[in-house]
C-alpha cells in the first residue's frame, strides 16, 4: 500500500491515452494521491473533475520541474519518451520508485544501467510495462514456467486500428517499419498463427524490445511478430515496408508528420490479441492468449497494477523488467476484471 507519509504517485505525460487510463485506475485506489503532470494542464481537466487526481503543469525536459515533483513523490510513472534516463536517475538517487512504459530498447537499456544506483538507494524501477512489451513478457514467462524445457518463445500481436493510439506510439511503429526486417539473434520469417477468436493470421517479424529482454531473462530464443486487425491493411503496410517506403519517409524527415496523421485515423476495431507459444526440442509446446480492447487503456491498467505492486514490502530493489518483477499468474487473473480474456492451453496438449 501507499506509504503513510502521504507521498504522491506522479504520472509524467499523464494527459495521453495511457496516462489517463493509469491515472483513472490509480485515482480509484489512492484518491487524492495521484498527480498528473504535463505541458498542457487543460488536457487533464476531465481527470481533475473527478476530485481524485491532481493536475499540474510540468515539462519533463525541465530538470527544475522534475525536481519540484519529486519533493513529495513515492513513485513516478513515465508515459512519454523524453529524457527517460535522466528522469529515472533523478528518481532513483532520491529513493523514488520508477515505472516506465517505453517500448524502445535503447531507452530501456539506458535505464537498466542504473540498476546499482536503484539498489543502493532502496528504490525499484520496473520496465517493459504495457502490452508489447508487457503482456508479451508475462505470457512468455507464464509459458516457460509451464514448460521448463522450452528453448523458443514465439510472440504474436494483433493490433486494432480503430482504437485510440497516441502520436508517440504511432511514430514508434513507423520508425521500426523503416528499419530492416531482419534483426535480433536469428532471422525470423512470417508465420501463420491462430490468434484466438480472430482466426488464423499472417504475422510479420517486428523488432519489439521484448524479444531481446525475454531472450536474456528466460534463456530462450524469442521472436516477436505483428499484424493488424485488417488483413488488407497488414498486407499493404508490409508491402510498403518491403518497398522501403517507410525508410524513405524517415529519410525525408517526414516520419513524425506521417505518424501524427496516422494517429488520427480510426479504421477497423479496437481489439488486440497477444499470443505466446513456448516450445522445446522434443516438439512439446504450450500457449497462452490474451484478448482485449484499446491497447492504450490496457497499458494504463497494467501500469496501475505495477505501481500498486511496487509498494509491496517484497518488491525487489533495482531495475527489473515486468516478467522478473512479479509472478504473472495473479496479474493475468486480475486482468479479467478489465474486460480482457485470458486463455491457456490445457496440460498435456
Amino acid at each position: 500500500m501507499l506509504p503513510e507519509n502521504g507521498t504522491n504517485i506522479v504520472i509524467l505525460g499523464g494527459y495521453g491515452a495511457v496516462g489517463r487510463a493509469a491515472a483513472s485506475t490509480l485515482g480509484q485506489w489512492f484518491p487524492g494521491r495521484v498527480v498528473v503532470a504535463g505541458r498542457d494542464p487543460t488536457r487533464g481537466a476531465g481527470l481533475a473533475r473527478t476530485g481524485a487526481v491532481q493536475v499540474v503543469r510540468a515539462d519533463v525536459n525541465d530538470p527544475a520541474d522534475v525536481d519540484r515533483l519529486l519533493l513529495d513523490a513515492a513513485v513516478v510513472v513515465m508515459c512519454v519518451e523524453r529524457a527517460n534516463a535522466r528522469v529515472a536517475r533523478a528518481c532513483l538517487e532520491r529513493g523514488v520508485h520508477y515505472v516506465d512504459v517505453s517500448a524502445s530498447l535503447p531507452v530501456l537499456e539506458s535505464i537498466a544501467a542504473l540498476d546499482g544506483l536503484a539498489a543502493r538507494h532502496g528504490a525499484t524501477a520496473v520496465l517493459s510495462v504495457g502490452v508489447a512489451p508487457g503482456l508479451t513478457n508475462l505470457l512468455a514467462r507464464h509459458c516457460v514456467d509451464r514448460l521448463p524445457s522450452a528453448r523458443a518463445v514465439d510472440l504474436s500481436l494483433m493490433l486494432g486500428l480503430g482504437g485510440e493510439h497516441g502520436a508517440d506510439s504511432v511514430d514508434w511503429v513507423v520508425r521500426h517499419l523503416a528499419e530492416p526486417a531482419a534483426r535480433g539473434r536469428h532471422r525470423a520469417r512470417t508465420a501463420r498463427v491462430r490468434l484466438g477468436d480472430a482466426g488464423t493470421r499472417i504475422v510479420h517479424p517486428f523488432p519489439f524490445s521484448d524479444q531481446f529482454t525475454i531472450a536474456e531473462s528466460l534463456k530462450v530464443r524469442a521472436t516477436t511478430r505483428i499484424c493488424f486487425d485488417s488483413r488488407l491493411v497488414t498486407s499493404a503496410v508490409f508491402a510498403l515496408r518491403r518497398a522501403r517506403v517507410f525508410s524513405l519517409v524517415r529519410h525525408l524527415g517526414a516520419g513524425p508528420l506521417a505518424a501524427s496523421a496516422l494517429s488520427r485515423l480510426h479504421f477497423g476495431s479496437d481489439r488486440f490479441v497477444v499470443h505466446a507459444v513456448a516450445s522445446d526440442e522434443a516438439g512439446d509446446a504450450v500457449w497462452s492468449t490474451i484478448t482485449g480492447r484499446e491497447t492504450c487503456n490496457a497499458t494504463g491498467v497494467i501500469t496501475a497494477y505495477i505501481v500498486k505492486a511496487v509498494f509491496d514490502d517484497t518488491a525487489p530493489h533495482g531495475v527489473v523488467h515486468i516478467d522478473r518483477f512479479l509472478d504473472p499468474g495473479p496479474l493475468l487473473g486480475e486482468l479479467t476484471r478489465h474486460h480482457m480474456t485470458v486463455r491457456h492451453s490445457a496440460p498435456g496438449t
